[in-house]
C-alpha cells in the first residue's frame, strides 16, 4: 500500500466514523481486510492498522455489543499491532521523521487507552494514558485520564484513595484545559457541553 492509497482509506475512514455511517464503514474495513498489502515503510503500515483499529472501535461499540462477544477485542488487536508495528525512532533519522513516528504512537496509546477504558479496564489503560502524555501532552490523553481517574474515585469506598483519584483527575483537567486550543473542534465542543 502506498502512501495515497493509505490516505484515501484514512479520509473515508474518518468521514464514515464521523458520520456514523456504520453500513459504508463495515464495507470499507471488509474491502480492505480481504487484501494483503505489501507497506513501503513500517510507519505506513502501523497507521494502517491505527485506522482499522478506530474502524472496529466504532463498529463494536461497546454499549452496542454484547460484553462477551470476540468482536469488542478487534480494537485493541489492531491498535497493539499497530504500536508493535511502529519503528522506534532513531536519533539519526530526520526531525520529520521522528515527529510523525512520536505522533502516530501518541495517537496509539490515547486511543488504546481510550478503548480499555470503555470496556470497564479502568486500570489497565493508565499506562498507555502516561505514554501518551509522556510523548508530546496529547490533550485528548490527558482529559481521557482525567475521566479515567474520576470513574476511579467514584468506583472505591475508601474515601482517602478516591480524593487521590480526584486530586490527579483535577491536575490532569486544569493541564489539559491549559491545551484547549490544540484539541479538534469536536473535541472542543464536547468539553463546551460539560463533557
Amino acid at each position: 500500500m502506498v502512501k495515497d492509497e493509505l490516505e484515501e482509506f484514512s479520509k473515508l475512514a474518518d468521514q464514515y466514523i464521523i458520520t456514523c455511517d456504520h453500513a459504508s464503514l463495515a464495507a470499507l474495513v471488509e474491502s480492505y481486510t480481504k487484501q494483503d498489502f505489501t507497506f513501503s515503510h513500517p510507519l505506513y503500515e502501523a497507521h494502517y492498522l491505527y485506522c482499522l483499529g478506530n474502524c472496529y472501535s466504532k463498529l463494536y461499540e461497546t454499549r452496542k455489543t454484547e460484553w462477551y462477544s470476540d468482536d469488542l477485542m478487534k480494537s485493541v488487536i489492531f491498535y497493539r499491532k499497530a504500536i508493535h508495528t511502529l519503528p522506534k525512532a532513531n536519533w539519526q533519522e530526520h526531525v520529520n521523521n521522528i515527529h510523525a513516528y512520536d505522533s502516530l504512537r501518541s495517537m496509539i496509546e490515547t486511543n488504546l487507552a481510550n478503548r480499555l477504558s470503555s470496556q470497564g479496564r479502568a486500570l489497565c489503560c493508565i499506562p498507555h494514558y502516561d505514554k501518551a502524555i509522556s510523548i508530546d501532552n496529547n490533550p485528548v490523553a490527558i482529559i481521557s485520564k482525567a475521566n479515567n481517574e474520576l470513574f476511579l474515585g467514584n468506583s472505591l469506598y475508601d474515601e482517602g484513595h478516591s480524593e487521590y483519584h480526584y486530586f490527579i483527575a483535577y491536575n490532569l483537567l486544569k493541564k489539559g484545559l491549559d491545551n484547549f486550543k490544540k484539541q479538534y473542534p469536536e473535541q472542543k465542543e464536547s468539553l463546551e457541553d460539560g463533557g
